[in-house]
């Protein structure tokens, strides 16, 4: 991304460094996951944001960056443990390439590594704020675990996403805005809330839809997880869907085009949320990419 591509090279490299600060038998395999193929949404957008609102990019602020993406990197090495899944990111997953044993190991050395980068930040508040969402992020996934095989309302299944996957992002720009003193607080974390909503209901439809190789596909349904589209289809067989197996729940989304065009429509919902949360901001080309990015949640099917 060539608008923020020195701030980006900056974080790389603060980034390797924080993981290789304390040299082990496994941190290259540590480093070689968090280097493939990441999207590095949080960062990327925590720069663009202190970039359309005319910010410096501090040394605290790269700090942040690098502290949530290492966090993010961390639930994903819990995450495959529990869901057994063998690839992420087009690469063996760390369970199988490790075993769950030092995987978890490995999540939790991030983890500790994620503490010494907020403390870095210079604000206990920050520090505060991240682990109550992490206590959050937990939560979600225990909840998840507890509804396995069950048809949520959507009500609860946005609720369960913004516990996994949002708080991450909110912790993030509502430390953004105690870094800088922001005064528009509110907007900042409603951008962060929406645009992770969105992004998460993509990433179960993408699960589904097969679109992404770089990872399992339909293992949720296979793992008994009911994201958004097998909700919707639950409400249009109503009365016959509990008699499903998976793979006719596989079968129909297939052949079904309203339970996806459905998901899809709160995709666009919660994106355009997200972009509205950001009219304060004055028009530039930061501000232009961060819709870019926001409104490709729908776009890019």
């Amino acid at each position: 991304m060539h608008i923020i591509e020195s701030e980006l090279n900056i974080f790389n490299k603060d980034l390797s460094d924080t993981i290789n600060k304390y040299p082990n038998k496994i941190t290259k395999n540590i480093s070689d996951f968090i280097f493939s193929k990441s999207k590095r949404i949080r960062p990327i957008l925590l720069i663009l944001t202190a970039k359309a609102l005319n910010l410096d990019i501090t040394e605290q602020l790269i700090n942040l960056s690098v502290a949530s993406e290492i966090i993010h990197n961390a639930t994903l090495i819990h995450d495959d443990i529990i869901d057994n899944s063998n690839i992420r990111r087009g690469r063996v997953s760390l369970n199988i390439e490790l075993g769950n044993n030092l995987s978890v190991l490995s999540g939790d050395i991030l983890l500790s590594l994620t503490m010494q980068k907020l403390i870095q930040c210079g604000n206990i508040e920050i520090l505060n704020i991240f682990a109550k969402s992490l206590t959050k992020m937990c939560i979600g996934e225990i909840n998840q675990q507890f509804t396995l095989n069950t048809i949520t309302k959507v009500e609860e299944y946005i609720e369960k996403s913004q516990y996994k996957t949002a708080e991450l992002f909110k912790a993030a720009f509502e430390s953004l805005c105690i870094l800088f003193d922001i005064k528009n607080k509110e907007n900042i974390i409603s951008f962060s809330i929406n645009y992770a909503t969105a992004f998460q209901i993509r990433d179960d439809l993408i699960n589904i839809l097969k679109t992404d190789k770089t990872k399992p596909s339909l293992s949720d349904i296979y793992n008994g997880i009911y994201t958004l589209p097998v909700i919707f289809l639950a409400e249009e067989n109503k009365g016959n869907f509990e008699n499903l197996t998976k793979e006719e729940i596989i079968d129909k989304l297939s052949t079904n085009s309203k339970a996806i065009n459905e998901t899809k429509k709160q995709i666009e919902k919660y994106a355009d949320k997200a972009i509205d949360s950001l009219n304060f901001i004055r028009d530039n080309q930061y501000k232009d990419k961060i819709i870019e990015l926001t409104q490709n949640l729908y776009k890019a099917f």
